[in-house]
């Protein structure tokens, strides 16, 4: 049986994504929420707008989010169920 390397890839691009504070607090706010315009994202983190959009970049190329256009702002979501599912569990373990 041949091991599906690039199913691996994928799993470690995944977890690079989560190796980080602001990503995770991202996601949580993110698992909160439908969807969140980036200001809103931005408003609620404190953080500059190039640092929110630099790691808004690295979960969308994880493929934990995406996108959607809405007038001149980005509206973001998480793309998979299972994410909340983990972010949920994450956010227990540290309470």
């Amino acid at each position: 049986m041949a091991i599906e390397e690039y199913k691996y890839e994928y799993m470690a691009e995944v977890f690079k994504a989560f190796a980080d504070p602001t990503r995770l607090m991202i996601l949580e706010l993110l698992s909160d929420n439908e969807s969140m315009c980036v200001c809103k994202i931005i408003d609620e983190l404190k953080k500059p707008q190039p640092t929110i959009s630099h790691h808004l970049n690295i979960l969308k190329k994880s493929g934990i989010i995406k996108a959607r256009k809405e007038g001149t702002w980005n509206h973001y979501y998480i793309v998979n169920p299972k994410v909340r599912e983990m972010i949920s569990i994450m956010g227990g373990i540290v309470d």
